[in-house]
C-alpha cells in the first residue's frame, strides 16, 4: 500500500506506484508531493505553472 501526501495532507491510498503517480498528475495541485510505501520513498515538487489543467 501506499500513500500519497502534498507536504503533510494525506491526498490517498494506492495499491501501485503508477496509480498514485497518475493521481497526483491529475490532481491540479501543486506543491510538494511524497508518496511512501513499504521499502519505497519518492518526492517530487509540481510548480503551479506545470499543472495539468
Amino acid at each position: 500500500m501506499y500513500r500519497l501526501y502534498l507536504g503533510f495532507k494525506l491526498l490517498g491510498e494506492f495499491d501501485s506506484i503508477p496509480k498514485a503517480k497518475l493521481f497526483a498528475r491529475d490532481s491540479g495541485l501543486s506543491g510538494a508531493f511524497n508518496l511512501v510505501g513499504d521499502n519505497y520513498r519518492d518526492s517530487w515538487y509540481v510548480f503551479e505553472s506545470e499543472k495539468v489543467k
